[in-house]
């Protein structure tokens, strides 16, 4: 019972992660790995 529960758990996670996701266009930023990745990863820094 413990597998099945954890397993739903994650599901929820997952489903409220993809809920959050937000198109970003990448027109005319720095790229690196394959253009049809299946996930993009985006870092905000601020230089002050």
């Amino acid at each position: 019972m413990p597998v099945k529960k954890s397993f739903l758990t994650l599901m929820l996670v997952l489903w409220a992660a993809a809920a959050l996701a937000v198109d970003i266009p990448l027109d005319r930023a720095p790229v690196r790995g394959p253009a049809d990745a299946p996930v993009t990863i985006i870092e905000f820094m601020d230089f002050q």
